[in-house]
């Protein structure tokens, strides 16, 4: 099949080499500085009409579908899914879905219809983001230590549970093309670690480039000052200190871990340095805990503990961290050019059901049908291919495929 978008892909590429050429942008400056790549790319994500970014945020083991599914126009709400009725203007529920090779330890299957190539967040990465600094970013809350589900080329990629390190690794000095992974903390501040490259693309930008680049480091110092702070250095200073110790990823710290990862995807997109980001809440045998709940036991014990409303109260919970996300990519401005897309492993979790699965499809601006649930049936495969034409991904040579089938009432 003839991709027709094909020279639209090499016609960005082309672009934004002449736009770094205009600039007097080297690579070796680009190299050394993702910050500067992803400031050159700004003009270019702004005119694109449609989405062209996609987070996508694992929940493990499912809900309940009594318990989860929302009326028809999302005027009511199952309790697990109450949360969500502050930003359901951007939501699409999707009912009717079936988990295809879903169940326990089969999280590399939730967005990959095999066991090899690219997961769905890698090829977004290597198609509407072939031009980012970081091709895919893959972070986690505890979502280490039982499977991945990102894969690069058949190779397991790892979360990047520890949000300092993510920190570092993505707006430190020498960025690169890859993923999770690690990076250690780095000494002093990562914006004095751009000093040299900012101020050499400063001389070369028009003003409407000046401003956007000081609203993009001040998100970064931000988001540096309440890593320090956490990190018990001088709350009021932007600089790192010499030797930090890490964040205390512990159960009892959890709000604040997920709080602190979707500023980190918040500002990342912003920046332009991604277009592609999975956020784990978790992994599929759910051994965390939740602070601030009656049920103080692991997440796994909640749902087989003989109890529909220790379920509800911990999945609940979890909903609150989507409902969080989609409210910051709201109020930083990034909604309507980002899709966010919900996953899981299992329908109904207590079960290990695959039936009437809760996937949910937010943002997207009037690509996305919303403010809807809409029973699409189909499973995450189709879903996920749906989601690959409505950013274009599918016209594109590098794109994977990972179904024929492309569900009704997810686009406009």
């Amino acid at each position: 099949m003839k991709k027709p978008y094909k020279n639209q892909f090499d016609k960005k590429r082309r672009d934004l080499l002449k736009l770094f050429a205009g600039a007097g942008v080297t690579q070796g400056l680009l190299r050394a500085s993702p910050l500067v790549a992803g400031m050159m790319l700004a003009r270019q994500a702004e005119a694109q009409t449609g989405p062209s970014r996609v987070v996508c945020v694992y929940t493990p083991d499912g809900a309940i579908p009594d318990r989860w599914h929302p009326n028809a126009n999302l005027t009511s709400f199952g309790a697990m899914s109450q949360p969500y009725q502050s930003v359901r203007e951007h939501c699409n529920f999707l009912s009717g879905v079936t988990v295809a090779d879903g169940g326990h330890g089969m999280m590399p299957r939730i967005l990959n219809n095999s066991w090899g190539g690219d997961s769905f967040d890698v090829n977004m990465g290597k198609t509407i983001g072939a031009n980012n600094p970081f091709k895919y970013l893959s972070l986690g809350v505890h979502g280490n230590g039982q499977g991945v589900i990102t894969r690069d080329a058949g190779a397991e990629v790892t979360f990047q549970d520890n949000p300092f390190n993510a920190f570092s690794t993505i707006f430190g000095n020498g960025g690169g093309n890859g993923g999770g992974g690690g990076g250690g903390n780095a000494k002093g501040s990562v914006i004095d670690a751009h000093k040299d490259a900012l101020s050499a693309l400063t001389n070369k930008l028009g003003s409407y480039e000046r401003q956007r680049l000081d609203s993009h480091l001040t998100s970064i110092e931000e988001i540096e000052a309440r890593l320090n702070a956490a990190n018990n250095s001088n709350p009021g200073s932007c600089a790192a200190p010499s030797t930090p110790n890490q964040f205390p990823l512990q159960y009892a710290t959890f709000d604040e871990q997920v709080e602190l990862q979707i500023d980190i995807i918040v500002a990342a997109l912003q920046c332009n340095l991604t277009s592609s980001v999975t956020l784990a809440l978790g992994n599929h045998q759910g051994e965390f805990t939740l602070p601030g709940l009656n049920w103080t036991d692991i997440y796994h014990g909640s749902i087989h503990g003989g109890n529909s409303d220790t379920y509800t109260e911990t999945r609940t919970k979890l909903s609150t961290y989507s409902v969080r996300l989609i409210e910051r990519l709201r109020d930083a401005g990034l909604i309507d050019s980002t899709i966010v897309l919900n996953v899981t492993d299992m329908g109904d979790g207590n079960a290990h059901g695959v039936a009437n699965a809760p996937f949910v499809v937010s943002g997207g601006g009037n690509a996305i049908r919303r403010g809807v649930a809409t029973n699409t049936g189909g499973n995450q495969y189709d879903i996920i291919h749906t989601i690959a034409q409505v950013l274009g991904a599918d016209q594109h040579p590098a794109y994977q495929g990972y179904s024929n089938n492309t569900l009704s009432g997810i686009a406009t």
